[in-house]
């Protein structure tokens, strides 16, 4: 439950649509290639310092690079920097470990593993910043994102932290995508996989807020509808953006599947938090008349979070 009023000063998103560079990315939606929803990646040596760019892995350029441009036009110092994934740096560990088989197991460049593991997006970030505050990677198979801001909003209420960088990012690779379509094999859907990143800056000051984030809970499964119906109320809710549609919420309230835009991946709620940014804030939103909208996710051991992010008044 909120205690204390939490605003977003600013987002930035790298997704399968062109989020990051066009105001207008809405006038012109891409559909998935061959199945899959693959980034529209900028040039990133207009943003980061190419001595720095050339060694990171493409995952690590998707957290970066949203979170300089989150900072662009945010005066403020970072007291924490959290990270959310899912697949993590996958395919720096699949080259780690494709190493590892060719040297039977002898000893290999220790930079590979370093790049492979999961917390070097987060740890890389600082590093560029040159930020020594609190650091911190959340990894989860479904809700990554939603336990990051968990994470970033006790930050914000329980300690001295005024501004926290919550970030998350996952990325497809060709062996990953193996491995995925071959558990589906075994009885579980294949979704339309996507991959992307998005960055945000979370703040205790009002000051140049682009939205506040009016409730955000975690629930046990079986109360969502309940507790959905009731803070759609309370609120007035425009929209409710889920990762799969469900047919239990209000029916005189528009749901939104946010993974028609995006693709289905662990952080892909992060793009859905930044979709409802967009159409709360953009001269030309994809979804017009927003002022609150509520955000839904939850995991198949039922476990649901439930975010509710409105305009400032």
């Amino acid at each position: 439950m909120m205690k204390d009023r939490i605003y977003i000063r600013s987002c930035s998103c790298i997704s399968a649509q062109d989020t990051f560079a066009s105001p207008a990315w809405a006038e012109s939606i891409r559909s998935p290639e061959n199945g899959l929803y693959r980034c529209m990646e900028p040039d990133y040596r207009d943003i980061i310092d190419p001595a720095f760019l050339r060694r990171m892995n493409r995952v690590q350029k998707f957290g970066l690079c949203t979170a300089l441009n989150s900072l662009r036009d945010v005066d403020a110092r970072l007291d924490a920097i959290i990270f959310a994934t899912g697949w993590g740096c996958i395919d720096s560990t699949y080259r780690f470990l494709e190493r590892l088989f060719d040297q039977k197991e002898l000893p290999v460049n220790p930079a590979v593993f370093i790049q492979s593991t999961h917390n070097t997006i987060a740890a890389q970030t600082a590093i560029y910043l040159k930020n020594k505050s609190f650091n911190s990677t959340i990894s989860d198979n479904r809700l990554p994102f939603e336990l990051a801001m968990d994470n970033a909003i006790l930050c914000l209420q329980d300690s001295d932290s005024r501004n926290i960088l919550l970030g998350a990012c996952d990325e497809l690779t060709p062996q990953l995508l193996d491995i995925l379509n071959r558990i589906s094999k075994f009885g579980k859907p294949e979704p339309l996989y996507g991959e992307g990143g998005a960055c945000f800056i979370l703040s205790k000051e009002e000051e140049n807020g682009i939205a506040e984030i009016r409730y955000f809970a975690s629930i046990p499964g079986r109360d969502m509808p309940e507790t959905v119906n009731d803070l759609s109320v309370r609120y007035s809710i425009d929209y409710i953006f889920t990762l799969h549609s469900n047919g239990f919420f209000p029916d005189d309230i528009p749901q939104i599947q946010y993974t028609n835009y995006f693709g289905d991946f662990p952080t892909c709620a992060a793009c859905g938090f930044w979709l409802a940014l967009d159409c709360l804030n953009s001269k030309n939103p994809p979804i017009p008349c927003a002022r609150n909208i509520l955000l839904v996710s939850e995991n198949k051991h039922g476990m649901a979070f439930i975010t509710v992010v409105g305009k400032i008044f």
